[in-house]
């Protein structure tokens, strides 16, 4: 496979993601993480795998409302592993952007034995140059 290929295959796995939370399918998001997978919420205490990851996720779904939007700010690939990192907001249509709604995360994705793209590494914060806006 070419760069642009691999870097592709990693886009359509995190858009997968995105299809998974916005539908709130825990089953189906988890099988986007890795096994190793560690995710570094910003108010939350560091997880690894996904049997630590998805009840974080059966959490937060309870109170979180809208779809998920996300925008590219950089991509990198080296080999079996692919970063993307962009701005968030979780956009919930007809009401005031709710505090915490935007961010920016970086996911780190390896390519399985099958060639499937998992996400390896998910950290976000929330810094202040991201609002809404972004995504008008």
């Amino acid at each position: 496979m070419t760069i642009s290929n691999d870097l592709a295959a990693a886009r359509s796995a995190l858009k997968a993601w995105l299809a998974a939370f916005d539908r709130r399918d825990l089953n189906t998001l988890m099988s986007l993480y890795d096994k190793d997978s560690v995710y570094a919420n910003a108010a939350s205490p560091i997880m690894r795998g996904p049997g630590e990851i998805k009840p974080w996720f059966a959490g937060a779904f309870e109170s979180i409302e809208g779809h998920m939007r996300f925008k590219e700010e950089a991509s990198f690939i080296q080999g079996e592993t692919a970063l993307l990192v962009g701005k968030y907001f979780i956009q919930n249509d007809g009401a005031e952007p709710a505090p915490g709604s935007t961010g920016r995360v970086g996911l780190m994705f390896r390519r399985d034995s099958s060639g499937a793209w998992k996400i390896l590494f998910d950290m976000d914060n929330t810094p202040p140059d991201v609002s809404p806006a972004d995504f008008a």
